[in-house]
């Protein structure tokens, strides 16, 4: 009897060390990939990955691999620049990769390798495959200078012809991304969002305000990109200081433009109201900052449904947010802003901020909105889509 495996193609980057051993700093750890073997036997993930010595593996780096989950490297780049000059390693790899596999394929989108496998292989178009969207590409491309404009337009149209002609499809989201990238009218649609969210991890009770002085505040994001928004934050928290709020913040995420948003808060005059904390990948000390905070902020220039903001509403947080992505699925109007608008969102911090009561209601409200993407609930949706795409390719 053939082995149901399924290849699953992300633009996330990991490490792998000369062992062969492949790591990640953030998401995406083994964990998160036994949810496949739900449905599948085997799960094959092709990603790029960066080389280490074993000597230079962190401590809070988690494990990728392991039984019934392997790993292809695709030759690493890092930006756009860096992808060019390695373009002839990346499609000959990915030519390789199509011609020795018939297992069906899902790719998280927007991917540019996603999108690199049906561009470098006319045999990809002829496989059956599925469709995680899980972001707007629209939008991340928005947020890039205006000279990667072209490059966007060729992308988004490259994306909405590969997920038209998908056997499956899932969504984080339902309001813009199936609109925006919809599917054939013969595929049935999924919706789910990525997070691992356990039932135990969801507070029995709305929290109350931890300090009746200090507002803790509280945000999350890697910062490779700037697609989180810190510097629109940090804007925002300079005019709260100007008013009179005595708050901290706790910023969870490192990457390669740390440094430079630590001297954003310290030009800013945050340095004494800001800590930046790294990348943090252990839920019980994710869990233990959510606990201490009063408010989650997210200042994002694009999302898809963020798992960061949910698993703070199942802790019992308040959350305020841009209008990008899924995040109006998950906030009321009043307590979202204009992305970029960081006056706005000064605005609405120190709104917040008056009054515990308010603050109390939030959080009862987000408790019960966490409830909607606990694992029991999305699993039953995530087995719909995989067995789709099994059946599709038989």
């Amino acid at each position: 009897m053939k082995t149901k495996t399924v290849n699953i193609i992300l633009e996330f980057r990991f490490y792998k060390d000369e062992s062969g051993q492949v790591y990640t700093d953030a998401s995406f750890d083994y964990l998160f990939w036994q949810r496949y073997l739900m449905v599948f036997d085997d799960v094959h993930i092709i990603a790029r990955a960066k080389y280490v010595a074993s000597a230079d593996v962190a401590e809070n780096w988690k494990k990728v691999t392991g039984p019934h989950v392997t790993f292809t490297a695709i030759p690493y780049y890092h930006g756009i620049a860096n992808l060019v000059k390695n373009m002839p390693a990346v499609v000959k790899e990915i030519k390789k990769i199509v011609a020795a596999d018939d297992n069906p394929y899902i790719l998280r989108m927007p991917s540019i390798i996603g999108v690199l496998f049906f561009m470098s292989s006319r045999k990809m178009s002829r496989r059956a495959y599925g469709i995680e969207m899980v972001g707007d590409p629209e939008e991340v491309f928005n947020s890039l200078p205006g000279l990667y404009k072209p490059l966007g337009s060729m992308f988004i149209r490259r994306t909405r012809s590969i997920i038209g002609r998908a056997s499956a499809a899932a969504y984080v989201e339902r309001a813009v991304l199936p609109k925006k990238y919809p599917v054939a009218s013969k595929v049935q649609p999924y919706f789910f969002s990525s997070i691992n969210l356990p039932e135990h991890s969801i507070l029995s009770g709305a929290k109350k305000k931890t300090n009746s002085k200090v507002l803790h505040l509280l945000s999350i994001g890697m910062l490779d990109q700037m697609y989180k928004g810190p510097d629109v934050l940090l804007k925002a928290l300079a005019i709260c200081k100007e008013e009179g709020l005595s708050f901290k913040l706790v910023w969870l995420g490192g990457g390669l433009n740390l440094d430079k948003v630590k001297q954003m808060a310290v030009e800013q005059g945050l340095a004494d109201n800001v800590s930046f904390k790294g990348t943090v990948t252990e839920r019980a000390s994710i869990e233990s900052e959510m606990d201490n905070a009063d408010l989650f902020v997210l200042a994002s220039r694009t999302e898809g449904l963020p798992r960061a903001m949910i698993e703070a509403m199942g802790r019992g947080l308040a959350c305020i947010g841009s209008k990008v992505g899924g995040i109006p699925e998950l906030l009321p109007e009043e307590y979202m802003f204009t992305k970029e608008d960081h006056e706005q969102l000064a605005d609405l911090i120190l709104k917040v901020a008056k009054d515990s009561n308010v603050l109390a209601a939030m959080s009862a409200e987000n408790l019960e909105t966490a409830k909607r993407y606990t694992n029991n609930r999305l699993d039953k949706e995530r087995v719909g889509f995989y067995s789709t795409l099994l059946k599709a390719s038989a």
